[in-house]
């Protein structure tokens, strides 16, 4: 009895079913109803507040939605009617001559007659006699202290420059710490930078200041950087040619570097193998010779060294000079970092070790992301990246990638490497076939 139940159940269950869907089904289209929409109207042009002169055209655009008929814009100004218009863009010409100074209301009102729609918006419009000229900003230089020496670290605060139509959030800086004519910082929103100077000399500091309307003003300031107490390991060293290159030494503890990447050679494209011909050779990253103005050459590890694998040896670097061994850029970076001194075991480890050697060594400007470093003791590492065969060209604004003269008993040489990401600095193995930046360092 019990099973019979069930089927009846299940039966009207199903009838009911296909009536509901039938139902459904009889629900004709037209009875939906959609949601309503609520016509809108917008000036797009000019802006609230925009300031003209008299006699100018000012351009009028409003953009409509939601209305369901043609639609017709109505331009008033104040209370008189300017102009209807039928179609779209729905624009119209101002001619603001014979009008009077001061503000004004402009108002688009777009209707539809049937069915019956309206929507308005209105903006300040402001008319003057004449427009002033963008004044350039006034760039202004503070340095603590106002003199020093070598082993000072100046601070730069540019902080009291100001623009006399505009606010000082809106200026960007950028600062030639040397006077040299080249720029030791990108375009910045940032006021203040430090800097230390490895040569004692009078340096003329430059600022240049660039405002919201694109004006440009610069101003210079004399700073006088007198001998440190300690030895200077460049002394007699400031500069000197190579290659058709001029180089621009810098005294790092008891070691003077050269602050520039090697780029002595010849270019050939990246598709070639640098070979023992007699003649050095280089990749320029992307093939561009303007990058190895930029960030030096790019060189195999046998190409480096002239193809005499010997640590400390000169390889292309100028006489006098030597291309730095493993343990001499542990010194390097052991002077720098803040937590970890020359001789620390921690400069034995590989990958990134120490604190924040890296961010004293990389330059101020260039890196990814405003990965840039605080470049304390002038050694402007630039971001040049590598090449390396079946990779081509990596990293550059990314990292920074040095060979060492040291060499392990197989195919690897020691390196080191600087990023955007990070503070401190890595030792690593790596491939001689690779194509790094080189440094040198005096005998």
């Amino acid at each position: 009895m019990s099973k019979y139940r069930n089927t009846s159940l299940l039966l009207i269950f199903f009838i009911l079913m296909l009536h509901i869907i039938f139902i459904t089904s009889c629900i004709k289209e037209d009875d939906y109803v959609p949601e309503e929409v609520t016509p809108e109207c917008t000036i797009v042009s000019p802006d609230n507040n925009d300031t003209f002169q008299v006699g100018s055209i000012v351009h009028l655009v409003a953009n409509i939605s939601g209305f369901k008929d043609d639609v017709r814009i109505r331009y008033m100004i104040d209370t008189i009617q300017l102009a209807e218009v039928l179609t779209s863009p729905f624009d119209f010409n101002w001619m603001t001559a014979g009008w009077d100074t001061g503000i004004h209301i402009v108002k688009a009102i777009a209707y539809t007659t049937s069915p019956s729609e309206l929507a308005e918006n209105k903006v300040r419009v402001i008319l003057v006699d004449t427009i002033a000229p963008p004044q350039m900003p006034v760039p202004v230089i503070t340095i603590t202290p106002p003199a020093g020496t070598t082993d000072s670290i100046f601070y730069f605060d540019a902080s009291t420059s100001y623009d006399p139509d505009g606010n000082i959030e809106d200026l960007r800086f950028r600062w030639d710490f040397d006077g040299d004519g080249s720029w030791d910082t990108d375009l910045t929103e940032e006021n203040n930078f430090m800097h230390k100077y490895t040569h004692p000399s009078l340096y003329e500091v430059r600022l240049e200041v660039v405002d919201a309307d694109s004006m440009i003003a610069d101003t210079v300031k004399n700073l006088l950087v007198s001998h440190s107490l300690a030895p200077d390991a460049c002394e007699g060293y400031v500069s000197l040619p190579h290659g058709g290159q001029i180089y621009h030494t810098v005294a790092i503890g008891n070691q003077c570097w050269l602050r520039e990447n090697m780029n002595i050679g010849i270019m050939i494209p990246s598709d070639s193998s640098q070979t023992n011909n007699s003649i050095i050779e280089k990749y320029c990253y992307e093939d561009d010779t303007a990058n190895c103005t930029k960030y030096g050459g790019l060189y195999q590890w046998k190409e480096m060294v002239k193809y005499f694998p010997l640590q400390g040896i000169q390889g292309i670097c100028p006489n006098g000079w030597h291309i730095p061994s493993d343990v001499e850029w542990k010194e390097l970076e052991g002077y720098v970092d803040t937590h970890y001194g020359p001789g620390d075991p921690e400069w034995d480890m590989t990958q990134f070790r120490g604190f924040d050697a890296g961010k004293h060594l990389k330059s101020l400007l260039g890196w990814y992301a405003n990965g840039h470093g605080d470049n304390w003791y002038d050694f402007k590492a630039l971001p040049g990246g590598f090449w390396e065969s079946g990779l081509n060209f990596q990293e550059e604004s990314e990292g920074a990638h040095f060979w060492t003269s040291t060499h392990d008993s197989g195919q690897n040489g020691i390196k080191r490497s600087l990023r955007f990401d990070e503070d401190r600095s890595s030792r690593a193995y790596y491939w001689e076939q690779a194509a790094f930046s080189v440094r040198c360092i005096r005998d």
